[in-house]
């Protein structure tokens, strides 16, 4: 049995999405697709424009076979830390062999750069010598990592394909597949159109302007735009349709955060929010100091960004404070044999009986379909990221609930996806 997989966001669920599904299945010649998903916030520091469920739903429907969660200190991180999860949720299964992810140059998969990954991740002492020494001039960690890369291997490679934001993130999960010693391989899907594409001619216009598109709709639903019908596909648009319903704008932006954001920051100090996940002292001071400014959420990102605190930095930052995420917990969640605490199900399709089994028979961690199963199924440090997650989805349910009085069922009463 062949099994590949793939980390995803599908914010929101595009031909792009549906493309690369089909490829990675013909490419590989796999028997089975599992995906890796972002829950309820993901990786922009924001919330994901639409409910997990209906995006996990989205991806059953064009042909993936099941849909895992990743736990939310992972799905709000930096590059980094969201692929070696993703990379770990999905060696935790038991039965990937293969790592699908688009790209936009196939070569960031060849021999050249998985050597330069095995290398990264595994950072010798001059390297770590030469990052501190960048740090300590006032860069922010990215510029000063990728300063550090180009002075140490900038003569070998040609390091402005790892600049692009989907190689990127592929060559995040070839390094993290060497920083644990897997023997899962990449498969590349070159991308087809701009990764902030707007537009409809290719048929493939980013999520990015697909948010767009739809955070522009009218408060009576979906709108019959051109750009959204050709961007989205059939099935995305019906299962939208039915999510908004009458007279609804359910869609969340990081905007929608402002209010409780605001309110979080006030009953803080600089020393718990130097605690948090992105934050640090000198984050903490700053945010501190300019809270008289705030206005709202996005504007106050730029009002904390700096020389060497990124804009990406700060929003990931705020959010973590929002959902109450402190470093301390980070570190173990994808440990040295590239396991995680346990793998949560969204959904999955009747035909993958035998990839079900296969897992339950194989999985390094517990399975949970059934989340009042999980008191009896966790170990209690599995138990602090799993609370974390159930704490996220409260949250996004209030923030709809304030926004357009929807409300949903909570995570415990919502059933699982089924196609």
């Amino acid at each position: 049995m062949r099994v590949v997989g793939i980390i995803a966001e599908y914010n929101p669920f595009h031909h792009g999405h549906a493309y690369q599904l089909r490829q990675a299945k013909e490419t590989t010649g796999s028997d089975f697709l599992i995906v890796a998903m972002s829950g309820d916030f993901v990786q922009r520091g924001e919330p994901a424009i639409v409910d997990k469920y209906l995006r996990a739903r989205a991806a059953l429907l064009a042909g993936a076979d099941l849909v895992l969660m990743l736990p939310v200190y992972a799905s709000t991180a930096s590059a980094e830390r969201f692929a070696r999860t993703g990379v770990a949720t999905l060696a935790s299964c038991g039965v990937v062999d293969t790592i699908s992810f688009g790209c936009e140059d196939v070569a960031i998969a060849s021999d050249d750069y998985r050597q330069l990954a095995h290398a990264l991740s595994h950072e010798s002492k001059k390297f770590q010598n030469i990052l501190a020494g960048k740090l300590s001039e006032g860069l922010t960690y990215g510029n000063a990592k990728s300063e550090t890369i180009t002075e140490l291997y900038g003569h070998a490679y040609d390091l402005s394909l790892i600049q692009k934001p989907n190689n990127l993130l592929g060559f995040e999960y070839e390094r993290a597949i060497a920083h644990f010693g897997l023997t899962m391989q990449p498969a590349p899907i070159r991308r087809i159109g701009d990764y902030h594409d707007a537009s409809h001619n290719s048929g493939f216009a980013s999520a990015s302007a697909c948010r767009k598109i739809l955070l522009e709709t009218d408060s009576k639903g979906l709108c019959p735009n051109e750009q959204l019908e050709h961007a989205l596909p059939e099935y995305v648009h019906d299962l939208l349709n039915t999510y908004i319903g009458s007279n609804h704008f359910d869609y969340l932006c990081v905007d929608d955060l402002s209010e409780i954001l605001h309110y979080t920051l006030m009953t803080e100090s600089p020393d718990t929010l130097a605690g948090y996940l992105d934050c640090g002292k000198d984050l903490a001071s700053r945010i501190v100091n300019k809270l008289p400014e705030y206005t709202c959420f996005s504007k106050f990102c730029e009002v904390l960004k700096n020389k060497s605190i990124s804009h990406a930095r700060v929003q990931r930052a705020l959010l973590h404070i929002l959902l109450k995420l402190p470093h301390v917990m980070a570190s173990p969640l994808e440990n040295s044999q590239g396991t995680v605490p346990y793998l949560r199900v969204l959904g999955f399709r009747k035909e993958s009986g035998e990839l079900l089994h296969q897992i339950k028979q194989h999985a390094s961690v517990p399975m949970i379909s059934r989340l009042p199963e999980a008191d009896k199924l966790l170990s209690s440090s599995a138990q602090a990221y799993f609370m974390q997650d159930i704490q996220a989805a409260a949250i996004y349910r209030s923030l709809l609930l304030h926004k357009c009085g929807k409300t949903f069922s909570d995570d415990y009463h919502r059933r699982i996806e089924i196609v």
